[in-house]
């Protein structure tokens, strides 16, 4: 599988020359992609509230990609089948509208591309990135082509190291004062700040 900034590169030089600006363009949608892709953290929620609602929209996410198809949806997340059903009945996601609904993979990818490049470029100088957006269809299309799925591993792992740094960071880095704001235990953080590699500032 490539990875997302050498989809980028290569969906990118297409259209714009190489330069400073080009790389720092790429460099921004790379990581929006990177992140915002699958990934949708409700700060403001619980820790436990948050983490359920991001599952719920991986897996909705996996399941669409996977028309439905259970057994190819454990492969994608790299879990085994019946472990997917048990986390599926228990976020109470309705796999029978996915197999109804049909939405082909490569347009449902390209559309939630296209947006997220749409709000990336939003923040460069429009005269610098006019070719960019002229042909911003043709670049959703490509990286939506080839791009791969995060793993349930990974997509938690993404999730739990976001959210417990912002809230880190929005306590002043005072680990009791955020287990406090997020609802979890001290110790559970403190566990979780060590397997994540999250040192307080």
């Amino acid at each position: 599988m490539e990875t997302i900034s050498t989809l980028v590169d290569s969906a990118i030089n297409r259209h714009v020359s190489r330069g400073k600006e080009a790389k720092e363009i790429k460099e921004d949608i790379a990581t929006n992609l990177e992140f915002r892709l699958l990934f949708t953290i409700d700060f403001s929620k619980t820790f436990k509230e948050a983490r359920k609602e991001f599952l719920k929209n991986y897996f909705n996410d996996l399941l669409v990609l996977s028309l439905g198809n259970i057994s190819l949806a454990a492969k994608k997340a790299q879990l085994h089948r019946r472990h997917i059903h048990r986390i599926i009945t228990e976020l109470d996601i309705d796999t029978e509208s996915h197999r109804r609904e049909l939405v082909k993979p490569a347009e449902y990818m390209k559309e939630n591309i296209h947006q997220i490049l749409e709000g990336t470029l939003s923040g460069f100088d429009e005269s610098k990135i006019k070719r960019i957006y002229s042909n911003l269809d043709d670049i959703s299309q490509i990286i939506a082509e080839h791009i791969g799925h995060h793993s349930y591993e990974d997509a938690v792992e993404v999730f739990e190291k976001e959210y417990l740094e912002k809230a880190l960071k929005n306590n002043e880095y005072n680990v009791q004062r955020t287990a406090a704001a997020i609802d979890v235990g001290k110790r559970t953080l403190y566990r979780k700040m060590s397997k994540l590699n999250i040192a307080v500032a």
